[in-house]
């Protein structure tokens, strides 16, 4: 695959946050975003493929820095590990009765405040992966939402033109089908609402 390829989908992945679709920029990640019942269907439908590509790239980015301060870290901590061996081993005329504990423990007294430091930077973009990963996941499940809505508005549109063929109670059970429809999406938005809720 071209290099070229890769880079402009990279690009454009980046700058998707900056481009208003349906009248709305994705960077905002409002909760207005993802309530189906705010705005038209059309609009959700135009920004749904963008958002996934936008909010997929950035929770994409996020694991590869969480996953990259994860092995720097690592690195860092068998360097000074060792280092903390060498200095009890230095200080110690039995070699044999160094314990792994004593290590240890040296390693965290000479190395605290970059402990600290290290594991804040972890969770910092530990909570940065998890938000998107949430954010990501509600995306998705907006995808089920527009497809079920969309199919109501099909069944919805269906019942209308062939109510006009229908006659007596035929009609009524038509319209109370495509109501029972419109009621389960709605309960379905209410849960997630109440999911999304911290």
């Amino acid at each position: 695959m071209p290099i070229d390829v890769v880079k402009n989908i990279a690009d454009t992945c980046s700058k998707l946050g900056d481009v208003e679709l349906a009248g709305i920029k994705l960077e905002n990640a409002g909760a207005s975003l993802l309530d189906v019942s705010f705005a038209t269907l059309d609009r959700h439908v135009a920004m749904q493929p963008a958002a996934v590509a936008y909010y997929g790239a950035l929770k994409k980015d996020a694991a590869r820095r969480l996953a990259a301060l994860g092995k720097a870290y690592d690195h860092w901590q068998k360097k000074k590990y060792a280092e903390s061996k060498v200095a009890v081993e230095t200080g110690t005329a039995n070699k044999s009765s160094i314990k792994v504990e004593d290590v240890k423990a040296r390693f965290i007294v000479d190395n605290e405040t970059e402990i600290i430091k290290w594991e804040a930077q972890i969770e910092k973009v530990q909570f940065e992966y998890d938000t998107l990963d949430v954010w990501f996941e509600a995306w998705k499940q907006k995808s089920f939402s527009i497809r079920e809505m969309a199919g109501i508005d099909e069944e919805e549109r269906f019942n209308t033109s062939s109510s006009i063929t229908r006659k007596g109670d035929q009609t009524g059970a038509g319209q109370s089908g495509s109501k029972a429809g419109i009621e389960r999406v709605r309960e379905l938005i209410r849960r997630r609402r109440e999911q999304a809720k911290p």
